[in-house]
């Protein structure tokens, strides 16, 4: 009996822990949500401070329910322990109450009394603990509330529990939402910034772009300004030009006139002249006819006397073999006459032969003696071919005085005609008194002339300068105008850009916006599942339109890019175009000042001509490398590149005015039809430039292959510079008759002078006395030229 109570004692203890398992509430993961909520509302929008106090009060609140529950089934849990059940004592039972009596095995509950310890106590304790004894009625009804209480207890603790467990789950979901909506928010954040970012840079960048345009703007307008002053100066320099250009040629006027006067009195003189040459060369013929008879007569003098030389040569040696078989005789003759004298008594025979001995001697030496006659007259004769040469040499030598002579009439005449033109123009001209101020006077009408020809040279070039000048200020203000509308269509696109930006910032800000009412809602949202379900739609929402706009920002982003690069190729095309068209403008400019210094040059040269002013000691032959043919096709070309030049000008300005007028597309696909024509043109302009450089070099090879039939040398042109720097052109002459290749003449052009250059060829004794004769005393290379010409085709003719 005392082990029931015991156990009894013991199941309600072992069953109080689970009425006091709430006291575990307040660490419960529940009171961590709110205070977590508070953490995320903290982090993820410090704005609403509604939220929080209301998120806060409702989480007091609750915490102040809990425990008041708490403490309330303490309390019961407390008293209920503390109870002492007392039971009666035990009556003797009787045996068919037996089986009525309660088994503790049963399932019903039994509260027993546990006895206590018995205590020496006072008797006044034990009397008060007597009478606070309950009955059995009340021990039952006490026993029945405390197990219906227990119950409801522990259903509740259990629906407590299963309600703790899904809210935990709704916990980690909502916690693990929470961190995606945080990053997403956070990312979107990120963008934001460098959005602004971005959009800060971009209007940096135009606001850079557009101080820049507009310093080059007023560059460009300042430049204009200043070419329009130095047009208007140059204009007035032009006029002065054009009236000091009048007065020169009202100068040259009246000094053609005297020039003509003076050509025809040039003119006059020379048919006299002509006419005294004519006659000249009629008695120079006469004069060789008759020395060419007497040559001829001498000839056949000099030929018959050869003959008789030979003849008188043969009876000589003939003369000579019988002298020497006379002496050879004689020797043995006079050999026996001292043996003959050796004898005592001679006989008449032997004094018969020495007659006839001694006549034969005689004749002997007769004929001895006509041999020494006749080689008298054959070295006579030898003399007679000496002195035959020697007259032919002064033959030759009076032919050459004569021909001297002929020149120093001529010469003499024509110094007194030249006396006599000299008075007569003494005579016209005024302020002349004597012969001496003539030449004074014509070189001061010279100078007057050059003087005026370089004015006028001078103004041309200062015109075409200014033309030059003008060309490059109109380019100038083109490239600003191009660069001003360029520039203007780079402040439309960067506005567009801007506006771009602007859309895309409004649109993030809306997103922005939506998320934080997505967010607030899901703050105040209390059911947990629907909530659940909105944030997954709502994250869908969001990543389906960040992702939207991620691939709308790449897309205008891409469109800028490629929008940059196209104008950026349309400007650098239009650059280069610029730039060609600048380079051919120069060059067809350099051309024309070339070509006016020309013509200025041979303007005073034909005038040094038209004086008179001639000088065979300083005057040289200029032979052109280039023909009037050459020239005029020359001119053709330019002309035709000048034409060209103004089209695609003209078409340049057409393309800035669609420019201006049209958007940028067209243009855009205008712009690269017309640098495609105009690379196509530029290639047919190359093409025929190369035609026209063969066209020239055939017309070179012609003309020199002309040169070289018609005057029979073979001529080849060489330029180098000597040490002092000054260009010096060498010229190799080779006759067409030349019998070998040594056979070469080389002439050397320095500033208006030409000199032969000796070598192996010219160092030969015929050579050089005809280079002393024509060039040195004469003066004269064609001349010289000319007859090597003749005596090389002589000799290879009669060879």
């Amino acid at each position: 009996m005392a082990t029931e109570p015991n156990n009894v004692r013991r199941t309600i203890i072992g069953r109080a822990p689970e009425l006091l398992r709430v006291e575990a509430l307040p660490d419960h993961p529940l009171i961590k949500y709110g205070f977590s909520n508070l953490k995320m509302a903290n982090v993820a929008d410090m704005t609403d401070s509604n939220n929080l106090v209301t998120v806060r009060t409702e989480l007091l609140r609750s915490i102040a329910d809990k425990e008041e529950m708490i403490n309330y089934y303490r309390t019961m849990a407390q008293n209920y322990s503390k109870m002492i059940v007392r039971t009666p004592i035990a009556k003797k039972r009787r045996p068919d109450e037996s089986s009525d009596s309660p088994n503790p095995h049963s399932g019903q509950f039994v509260i027993f009394e546990d006895l206590p310890v018995p205590v020496l106590e006072p008797e006044h304790h034990r009397h008060s603990s007597d009478q606070m004894l309950c009955t059995y009625q009340c021990r039952q009804l006490v026993k029945a509330d405390f197990l219906d209480a227990l119950s409801s207890a522990e259903k509740k603790a259990h629906d407590y529990q299963s309600k703790v467990q899904t809210m935990d789950g709704d916990l980690r979901k909502s916690e693990t939402e929470r961190m995606k909506f945080r990053d997403q928010i956070l990312y979107a954040e990120q963008q934001l910034a460098a959005a602004k970012g971005r959009e800060e840079a971009l209007q940096d960048q135009l606001l850079k772009e557009v101080n820049e345009s507009q310093e080059r703007l007023k560059k460009q307008i300042h430049i204009h300004s200043e070419l329009e002053v130095k047009y208007r100066k140059e204009m007035d320099l032009r006029k002065k030009a054009e009236s000091s250009v009048a007065s020169a040629e009202e100068k040259a006027r009246l000094l053609e006139g005297k020039l003509s006067h003076v050509s025809e009195s040039i003119e006059r003189e020379r048919v006299r002249l002509q006419k005294e040459l004519t006659q000249l060369k009629q008695e120079s013929k006469l004069s060789i006819s008759r020395i060419g008879a007497d040559l001829e007569r001498m000839e056949c003098k000099a030929n018959n006397s050869e003959k008789e030389a030979n003849l008188l040569k043969e009876q000589m040696e003939d003369l000579q073999r019988k002298l020497n078989e006379c002496l050879h005789e004689k020797n043995e003759v006079e050999k026996k006459l001292s043996n003959l004298t050796c004898q005592e008594s001679p006989s008449d025979d032997d004094s018969i032969l020495v007659k006839h001995l001694r006549e034969e001697l005689r004749n002997y030496e007769s004929e001895v003696r006509e041999a020494k006659k006749w080689k008298a007259s054959h070295e006579d004769i030898e003399l007679l071919g000496e002195k035959l040469l020697e007259e032919k040499g002064r033959r030759e030598r009076a032919e050459l005085e004569i021909s001297k002579l002929s020149e120093a009439h001529v010469n003499a005449k024509k110094l007194e005609d030249e006396l006599s033109s000299w008075e007569s123009m003494m005579k016209e001209i005024p302020g002349v008194t004597s012969a001496a101020e003539i030449p004074l006077k014509f070189d001061a009408l010279r100078k007057e002339v050059l003087e005026v020809m370089m004015k006028m040279g001078e103004t041309s070039a200062r015109l075409k300068q200014v033309e030059v000048a003008l060309d490059a200020a109109e380019n100038a203000r083109q490239n600003a105008e191009t660069e001003s509308a360029s520039t203007k269509e780079k402040v439309e696109l960067l506005k567009l850009e801007l506006k771009r930006a602007e859309l895309l910032l409004s649109s993030v800000t809306q997103e922005r916006d939506h998320l934080k009412t997505v967010l607030d809602q899901k703050k105040l949202q209390k059911n947990v599942e629907a909530g659940a379900a909105m944030s997954d739609e709502t994250v869908k929402e969001l990543e389906s339109s960040l992702a939207m706009k991620e691939d709308y920002i790449k897309k205008l982003e891409s469109s800028i890019v490629e929008q940059k690069d196209l104008n950026a190729r349309q400007h650098n095309e239009v650059k280069l175009l610029n730039e060609r068209l600048n380079s051919e403008s120069r060059r067809i400019k350099s051309l024309e000042r070339e070509d006016d210094r020309l013509r200025s040059e041979i303007a005073i040269l034909e005038s040094k001509l038209g004086h008179g002013d001639f000088s065979s000691a300083s005057t040289k032959v200029l032979r052109m490398v280039n023909s009037l043919a050459v020239d005029s096709e020359a001119k053709q070309t330019i002309e035709a590149l000048q034409n060209e030049l103004q089209k695609t000008k003209e078409k340049l300005q057409a393309i800035d005015e669609l420019k201006r007028q049209s958007g940028d597309a067209p243009v855009g696909s205008y712009i690269s039809g017309k640098i495609v024509q105009l690379k196509e043109q530029i290639a047919t302009l190359e093409k025929r430039e190369e035609r026209y450089k063969t066209v020239f070099a055939e017309r070179i090879s012609v003309f020199r292959r002309a040169c070289c039939e018609l005057f029979g040398y073979k001529i080849v042109m060489d330029d180098h510079q000597r040490s002092d720097g000054i260009p010096v052109t060498r010229f190799t002459l080779q006759s067409i008759y030349a019998q070998s290749d040594d056979e070469k003449l080389q002439f050397e052009y320095e500033s208006g002078n030409t000199n032969i250059l000796g070598n192996d060829y010219t160092k030969q004794r015929d050579i050089s006395q005809q280079v002393e004769i024509f060039v040195r005393k004469m003066n004269s290379i064609p001349a010289f030229t000319a007859n090597l010409t003749v005596e090389s085709f002589n000799k290879r003719t009669l060879s």
